[in-house]
């Protein structure tokens, strides 16, 4: 009798922490293992011959009793003869290790030279918005990201780093035809060294506190890689900044 109970509370115990094992493509949304795998299936069989798809977990953390698995899905060549396989590798994103910490501080320049630390940035959340000049996506993102700060301007601040300097990139021409209101920080590259940033463009979502809430890539867009309304319920951006500004 005893043994049975033992082996039942073991069950229920695996049971229980399968239950509190959840994945996330970097958003609001958490999902199963199960629902992971359906899509997985779904996006594979979408893919061209030529290609495979590959599921990766680049940081895991625990919330209370859950664990959150960050993933995504990659695309590679096929190699001949190889079958789609459900199988996650694990490979850690070093700026997730940042994530629910205060960010190091900065003191950078803006275009005119005017200086700009990451405490004058207290009290209210903010966006940081990693960019480079020889970047297609980030300069693709910035008339979005615009209309981002014209509607929340009032409740969160707004800024950009780039690794370009002023003068050698011609930073000041080459911002002339851009439809972008952000403050443009300049010669970031020992910054965003520090924060282990590996591609970009990247958008970092901090509280009223300078606490990195979210890591973001590019600015949300629908299938057809068409950039989301603000409104639209599937903007994480907005939904993002709604709580930051809530809390």
């Amino acid at each position: 009798m005893r043994l049975t109970i033992a082996l039942f509370l073991i069950f229920l115990l695996q049971k229980s922490f399968a239950q509190h094992t959840v994945y996330t493509f970097n958003s609001n949304a958490v999902f199963t293992e199960t629902e992971i795998k359906t899509a997985f299936e779904s996006v594979s069989q979408s893919l061209p011959s030529s290609e495979i798809l590959v599921p990766n977990i680049f940081h895991t953390t625990t919330k209370k009793d859950t664990i959150v698995n960050y993933i995504e899905f990659a695309i590679r060549k096929r190699v001949a003869g190889e079958q789609p396989i459900f199988k996650f590798t694990y490979k850690q994103d070093s700026t997730f290790l940042f994530l629910n910490k205060k960010l190091p501080g900065f003191k950078l320049k803006e275009l005119d030279g005017n200086e700009v630390s990451l405490s004058q940035l207290s009290g209210k959340p903010t966006l940081i918005n990693f960019w480079a000049t020889y970047c297609g996506p980030c300069i693709a993102e910035m008339p979005q990201l615009s209309q981002l700060k014209e509607k929340y301007k009032d409740k969160m601040n707004f800024i950009s780093i780039t690794e370009n300097r002023v003068i050698e990139d011609h930073l000041v021409n080459f911002m002339k035809d851009k439809n972008f209101n952000f403050p443009v920080l300049e010669n970031g590259q020992s910054y965003k060294n520090e924060l282990k940033l590996q591609a970009l463009p990247r958008n970092l979502f901090l509280d009223k506190d300078g606490v990195l809430r979210y890591i973001q890539v590019n600015y949300p867009v629908n299938a057809n890689s068409i950039p989301l309304d603000l409104n639209d319920k599937g903007n994480y951006f907005t939904k993002i900044i709604e709580e930051l500004i809530r809390n």
